[in-house]
């Protein structure tokens, strides 16, 4: 079972869930919790993530939290917003879109609905499209 570094200043409680609080201190000397582990032991993959998110470790503050968003984001960041959409839009929506239906013909596929700029006197609806 890996430890955590001493030189963090990290303590491992255990929780009521059997997994293990890792707490640390602040800049004031108060106890917060850092993160909780997925198991009831330390793990590498804790351990590397804690190092990942130490923004101490990277000599560039800047580039380092740019970085570590890349690394959280994943494969995400080299897709295409098209592929993301894609992604997002994969789950099965069916009784999202079947709930909707009504509500989106009521409003907006009425016959006879319309929605016009009347209201707005000529000379103010040029203005808004003028450079």
């Amino acid at each position: 079972m890996p430890e955590l570094p001493k030189s963090w200043g990290l303590k491992a409680k255990k929780n009521a869930r059997g997994t293990l609080d890792i707490i640390g201190k602040d800049d004031a000397g108060n106890d917060y919790k850092v993160r909780t582990t997925d198991t009831a032991d330390v793990t590498d993959t804790d351990i590397a993530e804690l190092k990942a998110a130490d923004r101490e470790s990277y000599s560039n503050r800047e580039s380092g939290a740019k970085e570590f968003v890349k690394n959280l984001l994943g494969e995400q960041q080299d897709k295409s917003p098209e592929a993301l959409l894609d992604a997002q839009l994969s789950f099965d929506d069916s009784d999202w879109i079947a709930a909707a239906e009504p509500i989106v013909h009521a409003g907006f596929e009425r016959k006879g609905c319309t929605v016009g700029f009347s209201d707005i006197p000529q000379e103010k609806w040029d203005a808004i499209w003028r450079d």
